[in-house]
C-alpha cells in the first residue's frame, strides 16, 4: 500500500487512516499498530518542521513481509537527516541538562527494530522494519 499525502500537520488523520487500513487488513496486535504509528507520526511530524519550503507531498508505503512490517517514508527535495546518526540522549541527565529535541527519535529508535535510511537524488528514505508479535 502506497500513498502520498500533503506536507502539513493536518494530514496526519489521513496519514492514520492509511495506516489503520494496513493494520486491519493484516489484523495487528495492538502494540504493533500502536508502534507503527507512533513511529510515522514522529517521522512525518520532523520532515514537515524541518522542511515545510518543499513544495513535494510525503509518500508512505507499508508492506508485510512475512513476520515483518516495512513501513517506507520518502521525502522529496529533502536535506539529509540520517536519524540513525543522531547519539544516544542520556535520560540520566537532569531535565535542564538536556539539549531541547530528539526525544521522539530516541523513542522511535528504541521502539522499532531497524531504521535504515539513504539520501539519493536530493531525496530522503526511511525504511523501518518492525517484527511483528
Amino acid at each position: 500500500m502506497t500513498r502520498s499525502f500533503k506536507r502539513s500537520i493536518q494530514s496526519l488523520p489521513s496519514v492514520f487512516e492509511f495506516l489503520g487500513e494496513f493494520i486491519d487488513k493484516e489484523r495487528l496486535s495492538e502494540g504493533d499498530a500502536f508502534t507503527l504509528r507512533f513511529a510515522s507520526e514522529e517521522l512525518f511530524t520532523n520532515l514537515v518542521k524541518y522542511n515545510p519550503e518543499s513544495p513535494s507531498d510525503i509518500t508512505l508505503s507499508v508492506t508485510r513481509d512475512g513476520p515483518s512490517a516495512i513501513l517506507r517514508i520518502v521525502d522529496q527535495q529533502a536535506q539529509a537527516f540520517d536519524p540513525t546518526k543522531r547519539p544516544e540522549l542520556d535520560l540520566n541527565k537532569k531535565l535542564e541538562e538536556r539539549r531541547p529535541g530528539g526525544l521522539g527519535i530516541h523513542l522511535v529508535k528504541k521502539m522499532i527494530d531497524k531504521i535504515e535510511y539513504q539520501h539519493v537524488d536530493n531525496k530522503s528514505i526511511y525504511t523501518l522494519t518492525q517484527h511483528l508479535e
